[in-house]
């Protein structure tokens, strides 16, 4: 019982997604929604991108590629114009995978049903929350 209960709180202190596809921050506020076929909605509904056949994750507005979601499930994305940074993605563990950033830090919990697109869906309704501007390839 004591494992359990460690465990749950273990998730409760990263943002996640869940088997629905609802993205929540660590705190539990609902940030947006990923579907099956990489649409990436924010808290209202809108869609601000979509991964394309070639894995191009594309904002909706402009059509600029903001990076790659990789089949199985990393992300490279643009932090400049120049470089690019990445989320990996562990295999799924008791139905749940790891995204981790380039210094092995865990950042979100995703269902695997939504392995191939959290990293990206995550980072794209994260840089809108916090009203950054989410990076295009140029």
């Amino acid at each position: 019982t004591v494992s359990t209960s460690y465990a749950q709180n273990y998730k409760q202190q990263f943002p996640s997604i869940d088997a629905k596809g609802k993205i929540t921050d660590e705190k539990g506020k609902h940030l947006g929604w990923v579907t099956s076929e990489g649409v990436i909605k924010d808290s209202t509904g809108t869609k601000i991108a979509h991964v394309d056949k070639n894995g191009n994750v594309v904002d909706m507005k402009s059509g600029k590629s903001l990076g790659k979601a990789a089949k199985n499930g990393n992300f490279v994305y643009h932090s400049d114009k120049s470089t690019t940074d990445s989320l990996t993605v562990s295999a799924p563990m008791n139905g749940t995978c790891e995204v981790k950033d380039k210094s092995g830090k865990t950042v979100l919990l995703v269902h695997e049903s939504y392995k191939q697109y959290g990293a990206c869906a995550y980072h794209c309704l994260k840089m809108k929350n916090e009203h950054k501007d989410m990076k295009m390839k140029q």
